[in-house]
């Protein structure tokens, strides 16, 4: 899922226009949908890799631009995010091809071509394993041979439970625990785990026979990261390796002891909606202000921290949080251990490359559902995610 590809059209007349789209049926049987248009060469060819795209999903050259700009399509569902669940099938794009420069009405149009692309977050001999053990539920990919293997904990934010970056990175040689820690059905407490129970999860990784104990790293998004950068800053029994924590609101607020979802919301005032009605959440947080003892500090750090910001995340502070947590840093001699990528109009769901972009989807909160502003512009924020998984890559590659 983080390769790319190259897409080429042959055998078309010289200069003529064309559509290219591109669609993806989703586990919940959901279609998204992409399109963009161009005009063959001399020789009549199109080189997505090479080529300008002159209108449609985006415009410009965007080798990947048929994935990471696909949408619900209209009519159907609308503000959810594209979640795989299954990591043991891939995900399956078909990319058409149509004469002229098209917009719509493309199920009454013949295609002039067609091919299919498998687009896996498992590479082939990862094991995928289910872990419920002392209280504990997530699941573990084990990189093909026989290890011992560097590892890491995955966690994700407030929404819940995600296997995919966990998949992928265990196709890049690390022993990964997706970690589930609120919004399941498993859990002792469904809406947050404590503390305890993340140091649990890391005593769980470190006891893997294939799993190198003393090559462990963290890697967060968003709450995830606040957790994170807590264990890593504040419990002497966690000494990982390296730390990344994407996103993260860790200048405002400190993890405790679960029930996180309910804490936010009577610590929180009313929040503001943009013009679509999008719930802006940063702003409610920044309203708050920084209140040291509800705050975490994370001058305890002792390991490579990689922090990774969407400067234009409408969800939570993150710009603010990671300021504040160099600033920590730097007070207690510690300020080289810091890296920070920071990323112009990117926003808060930095995923792995070539996910589909997502500014606002939909959000559970106790007893209501919202669509959540998450913040980012198209291309922007896919070339963000496809530098900043580059650079996570090269990060853990250096310290574990």
């Amino acid at each position: 899922m983080d390769e790319p590809f190259q897409l080429e059209v042959a055998c078309l007349p010289p200069h003529c226009p064309v559509t290219l789209r591109s669609t993806l049926c989703s586990e919940g049987n959901d279609l998204w949908e992409s399109f963009s248009h161009y005009v063959s060469d001399e020789r009549g060819r199109v080189n997505v890799s090479k080529d300008d795209s002159l209108g449609g999903s985006y415009i410009g050259c965007e080798p990947m631009g048929l994935l990471w700009s696909l949408r619900l399509a209209v009519g159907g569902r609308q503000n959810i995010r594209l979640r795989k669940k299954n990591m043991q099938t891939p995900l399956v794009v078909d990319i058409s091809l149509f004469d002229g420069h098209t917009i719509d009405n493309f199920n009454t149009q013949t295609a002039l071509a067609m091919t299919t692309m498998e687009r896996w977050y498992m590479a082939p001999g990862v094991r995928r394993i289910e872990v419920r053990e002392n209280g504990v539920v997530g699941t573990l990919f084990i990189p093909p041979g026989p290890g011992p293997f560097p590892a890491l904990l995955d966690v994700w934010g407030l929404a819940g439970f995600m296997e995919h970056r966990a998949a992928l990175l265990a196709s890049r040689g690390y022993a990964c625990l997706a970690l589930a820690y609120i919004n399941h059905p498993e859990l002792q407490l469904g809406s947050g785990m404590g503390i305890s129970y993340f140091q649990e999860s890391w005593k769980l990784l470190q006891s893997v026979p294939q799993v190198s104990a003393d090559r462990l790293g963290l890697l967060g998004s968003c709450f995830g990261a606040a957790i994170f950068i807590l264990m890593a800053s504040e419990l002497p029994d966690i000494s990982p390796q390296c730390l990344v924590a994407i996103n993260s609101p860790s200048g405002f607020f400190k993890p405790g002891e679960g029930k996180y979802l309910e804490k936010m919301k009577r610590l929180l005032p009313e929040p503001k909606l943009d013009a679509n009605g999008h719930l802006m959440t940063k702003d409610a947080i920044l309203a708050v202000g920084i209140d040291l003892e509800r705050s975490l500090q994370a001058g305890g750090i002792q390991c490579p921290a990689l922090l990774i910001v969407g400067e234009d995340d409408q969800c939570v502070p993150s710009i603010e949080s990671a300021q504040r947590l160099e600033a920590q840093m730097r007070a207690v001699g510690k300020g080289h251990l810091v890296t920070k990528l920071s990323y112009p109009e990117a926003g808060h769901l930095i995923e792995p490359p070539y996910h589909p972009v997502m500014r606002s989807s939909s959000f559970i909160l106790p007893g209501q559902t919202v669509t959540l502003l998450w913040g980012g512009v198209g291309k922007p924020h896919a070339a963000a995610q496809e530098d900043s998984w580059r650079r996570i890559l090269e990060f853990l590659d250096k310290h574990l």
